[in-house]
């Protein structure tokens, strides 16, 4: 195993990042004939398991955003088959990290059934799993009492400074929003632990559109 198992098919763990000085998460699903990993940051411990894991499957790694490249070079060097998937958008910036191999655009369905959302306007998005009704965010969503239970603390919306100059938190939660009229019941965040408990509430209170 690369990392827990939060449902079946969905592995979540979390390393330290030097680039970051600090913890962040990836995840993987498993599906019939493929394995995909999302903003993988990989120890030297979890190789192997990736190893044993991606035998036999068609190996793919999907970029929230150009920053969480993190590992995705050195599976694609141990893994030359491997398929690196970056925002059409943002793809130039990925290839100074890692050259991928096929672009996406937002509404795409991608390799382990994921959708492509909306998040920051040009340089980041979602990922919506429909088979878990986990969605899985890269930068835009951060955790609020990250390790205060089993289920995860609360959410926000990333900092201020985190995002372009042309882009404000207000239109970040509005390109948000329609994440809302999916049935969420995971968020898996890389900056943070998963959200296990009241997923829908918390995203709604991060976007300031609770009931």
């Amino acid at each position: 195993m690369l990392g827990e198992e939060i449902a079946p098919g969905l592995q979540t763990w979390a390393n330290h990042y030097p680039e970051w000085k600090d913890e962040v998460s990836s995840c993987a699903i498993s599906r019939p004939g493929e394995l995909v990993l999302i903003d993988p940051l990989l120890a030297a411990g979890q190789w192997e398991a990736l190893e044993r894991e991606a035998e036999g499957r068609e190996l793919h790694v999907l970029l929230t955003t150009h920053w969480h490249a993190r590992s995705s070079a050195e599976v694609r060097a141990r893994f030359p088959r491997a398929r690196v998937w970056a925002h059409a958008r943002g793809r130039a910036a990925v290839a100074r990290r890692v050259e991928p191999t096929d672009v996406f655009a937002v509404g795409d369905e991608l390799p382990g059934g994921l959708v492509a959302l909306a998040a920051r306007p040009r340089t980041e998005v979602l990922f919506w799993d429909a088979w878990h009704r986990a969605l899985i965010v890269g930068d835009a969503l951060v955790g609020e009492r990250e390790g205060e239970d089993e289920a995860g603390g609360g959410l926000r919306t990333c900092k201020a400074w985190w995002l372009p100059h042309s882009t404000s938190l207000v239109q970040l939660r509005a390109a948000l929003r329609p994440a809302l009229d999916l049935p969420v019941e995971l968020v898996l965040l890389s900056h943070g632990r998963p959200i296990r408990s009241a997923a829908r509430r918390e995203l709604a209170r991060a976007l300031g559109s609770e009931p």
